[in-house]
């Protein structure tokens, strides 16, 4: 086992470095170029969290502090990204119901002891309670909404896969809305009474929240999937002017003998994007970090 900030050597059995408090890994093959950060954390274990549900979901991770920011990042290889973004979506998701079902939790103890007591003082925290409820609402529809996005930051997604993703997350949340909401008119019809009042408004606020943001997601799809089209028809333009006017002898022009092969490499991808920066105008770095490595690898990596 090995720690990818130290590089210091562990035995089996050893999963923490003593140094820099970070996990180990078994391999430290991969340069880190190859690693990518694929969110941060104010506690050390949220991430330690994040890196075992991953690994759960058979991508390995490693979390270690950044001491810049104060932060604890979870970092793994690009390669595994798209994977892992899907992934850390789900476990927002997860992570989301958890702290609402803590949330209900905390309410119907609250709503037991204002019947138990029936003092001036349950009263008071009843209306304490509703208050921090309602920021908990608020906080919850927040990370509702960031497992939504989270996928399509950081590495470059296509419009098609947006599209396909928005489409995914609004079937899932208009039928949870749907559902949640035919319940909450329910009980608010007395037809059952299963909720305290306080459960019910916070329900119901959530439920339509639900419906808000799946109709808000077949927005996006629809929007994606026009502008998918657009992005296909500028793909097949860059590449087939690529494909007029770079040359590999371009891209070995700025290599350097006394660099590594792989050095050598970042050098030629980064010439290729000034190439296609200046007959195109400013791209999207995360689009244009996508773009060149595939096109090198389709056109040159044999050479």
């Amino acid at each position: 086992m090995w720690c990818p900030k130290c590089k210091n050597e562990y035995r089996e059995g050893i999963t923490v470095c003593v140094d820099c408090k970070v996990d180990l890994v078994e391999s430290l093959d991969k340069t880190e170029e190859d690693t990518e950060l694929l969110h941060s954390f104010a506690e050390e274990e949220d991430a330690k969290k994040l890196v075992s549900y991953l690994e759960y979901s058979g991508i390995s991770s490693h979390c270690e502090p950044m001491k810049e920011e104060n932060l604890f990042g979870v970092f793994l290889e690009k390669t595994k990204m798209k994977q892992a973004k899907k992934a850390f979506a789900a476990f927002l998701t997860v992570e989301t119901q958890k702290r609402l079902e803590d949330m209900m939790d905390s309410d119907s103890a609250a709503t037991v002891m204002e019947e138990e007591s029936g003092t001036e003082k349950s009263v008071s925290r009843e209306a304490k309670d509703g208050e921090e409820t309602e920021e908990n609402q608020e906080e919850v529809m927040e990370e509702l909404r960031l497992a939504l996005s989270s996928a399509s930051q950081g590495s470059y997604v296509s419009k098609a896969e947006k599209s396909a993703d928005y489409r995914s997350s609004a079937i899932t949340f208009l039928f949870f809305g749907v559902v949640g909401l035919i319940v909450m008119g329910l009980h608010w019809a007395g037809v059952f009474q299963y909720f305290s009042t306080l459960s019910s408004i916070v329900l119901t606020v959530l439920f339509a929240g639900f419906l808000f943001v799946g109709i808000d997601s077949f927005s996006r799809a629809k929007k994606a999937r026009a502008e998918s089209e657009e992005e296909e028809r500028f793909n097949a333009q860059l590449k087939e002017w690529l494909e007029q006017n770079l040359t590999y002898d371009t891209l070995l022009a700025v290599d350097q003998a006394e660099l590594s092969k792989e050095a050598n490499f970042l050098n030629e991808i980064n010439e290729m994007k000034k190439i296609i920066q200046k007959n195109f105008g400013e791209l999207d770095p995360a689009f244009l970090e996508h773009f060149t490595e595939e096109y090198y690898n389709e056109h040159f990596d044999n050479l």
